[in-house]
């Protein structure tokens, strides 16, 4: 099975959503789709738009979703986020 998925861009858009987003219960939520981790970090998830990644720390990766169409939808937020978002904490001095 070929690799679908660039964790190094699921990583960044993680850590996007984190700088970027706004608090939201367990995480921080921007353009819909929230960040939140395990309790000791070994495992990052994304999920909304009716789709959960997790992404564990030896780079293997579980996506859940009801169908191709509601994936298809949040890849295109992972990347709307991944271009338009920059690295720098909003906070950063």
């Amino acid at each position: 099975m070929q690799n679908e998925l660039n964790n190094k861009v699921v990583l960044e858009v993680f850590d996007k959503i984190r700088n970027h987003g706004e608090p939201y219960e367990d995480g921080h939520m921007l353009e819909g789709i929230i960040a939140s981790s395990d309790f000791d970090g070994y495992s990052v998830l994304l999920s909304g738009s009716g789709v959960t990644l997790q992404l564990n720390f030896h780079q293997s990766y579980k996506f859940d979703y009801e169908s191709e169409k509601l994936k298809a939808q949040f890849m295109d937020k992972i990347d709307y986020i991944h271009r338009n978002y920059n690295n720098r904490s909003v906070s950063s001095e």
